[in-house]
């Protein structure tokens, strides 16, 4: 009895630390950079609302396999540089946020739907944090693309009104809910944000730092 107790803990133990080295892993794809992420714009912090743009702009860039790295999510409030990955599988998600494919959504920076998804776990840990007006840029092709957050609710997993067509260029991001919750959350955390600037890419900013 003795030694199938201690196999046991042997077991939890691997199982527990296998675990946290994926974890750890993952956590770690998210640079934690104040000073590099706020260096994206010098109006990261004015809440003020601006209006939303009326249309967007399509970038021809080489198509990118699933998974590839396609660009930056930058948030400056929370400090963040994260890579925006193509695709929302697991195995996509592992290396960053996830671009959402199909159901009518965009890249980046065009008119339409955007849709962006990461682990509450690791990336967006800590995306309960952001209020309306807070802003979100995101680095694709040579443009940064800027978007201001309007509203946030909380859905359940199935709800299929999220991620539908839209006319106007926005931007979703999603992740599970509750953040703390341990095994798969039921329930679903939404941000919206609208398109309010788009401009050329600088050498000197947090876009560029690191690939």
């Amino acid at each position: 009895m003795q030694k199938i107790a201690w196999l046991l803990i042997l077991a939890g133990t691997i199982f527990i630390g296998y675990n946290l080295y994926h974890w750890w892993g993952e956590s770690s794809i998210a640079e934690h950079n104040p000073r590099l992420a706020q260096s994206i714009d010098t109006n990261w912090n004015d809440q003020t609302a601006k209006p939303q743009m009326s249309q967007g702009i399509k970038l021809e860039l080489p198509a990118a396999g699933q998974g590839e790295n396609i660009g930056k999510l930058i948030i400056p409030k929370l400090g963040l540089i994260i890579p925006v990955v193509k695709g929302t599988d697991q195995e996509s998600l592992k290396k960053g946020v996830g671009l959402y494919q199909g159901h009518g959504t965009v890249n980046p920076g065009e008119t339409g739907h955007v849709v962006l998804s990461g682990h509450r776990d690791t990336v967006f840990r800590d995306l309960g944090k952001l209020q309306s007006g807070d802003r979100l840029y995101i680095k694709y092709g040579d443009k940064i693309f800027t978007y201001q957050i309007r509203k946030h609710w909380i859905t359940g997993a199935e709800d299929r009104t999220v991620i539908v067509p839209d006319p106007a260029p926005v931007l979703t991001v999603t992740t599970c809910y509750p953040f703390d919750y341990v095994g798969d959350a039921p329930d679903r955390y939404i941000i919206r944000a609208e398109l309010i600037d788009i401009k050329n890419a600088s050498a000197t900013t947090a876009e560029t730092h690191s690939s």
